[in-house]
This record gives C-alpha cells, structure tokens and sequence, in this order.
C-alpha cells in the first residue's frame, strides 16, 4: 500500500460516512465510506449564476470500478450517479442527483 492509499483511508475512516454502493451490474451492494461535499457553488461566465451541486467521493479499494449506473445511498437517501468527476486510482469523485 503506497502512501496516497494510507492517507485516503485514514481520511475516510476520519471523515467519512457509512454508505452502501451499488453499481447497477445487479450485484449486491457494497458497504463503503462516502465523503460528501454539498452545495459546492460553480458560476456561469456570463450570468453569474450560482448552481448547487453534491459531490461524492469513494475509495476505489472499497467499491473497485466506477460505472455510470451507479447509486450511492447515504443516511437514507439514494443518489443517481451522473458523471465522474476525477480519478486518481485511490478516490474517486463523482457529481450525483438526488
């Protein structure tokens, strides 16, 4: 385990809140640690227009490949994966509805 891996778990099991992964495969889901990052504010060029958004991100040893089918559920809620936002190969973000 390299020191990226070491310093992703440790902030998970810091931060983290349980959730459960399912992929959309019909596999069965998978209990995971999320990170959630609400209401992170983008602006548009020409309208200055505020724009909520919910991030979340997931260690990549727990819940293995990322699939556009996705849905995370957190606290009771289920969230609609909708695009992956980064990739590091340790975490990985991805922007969701709820």
């Amino acid at each position: 385990m390299d020191l990226d891996q070491r310093a992703a778990e440790r902030a998970f099991r810091k931060w983290g809140k349980p959730a459960t992964y399912t992929d959309g495969s019909g596999a069965e889901p998978i209990d995971c640690r999320v990170i959630k990052d609400q209401e992170i504010d983008d602006f548009d060029e020409d309208e200055r227009v505020r724009v909520p958004r919910i991030e979340l991100s997931l260690l990549v040893s727990e819940v293995g490949a990322y699939n556009t089918e996705a849905v995370i559920t957190l606290g009771g809620v289920e969230y609609a994966v909708r695009k992956r936002l980064s990739d590091d190969g340790v975490v990985w973000r991805v922007l969701v509805a709820d």
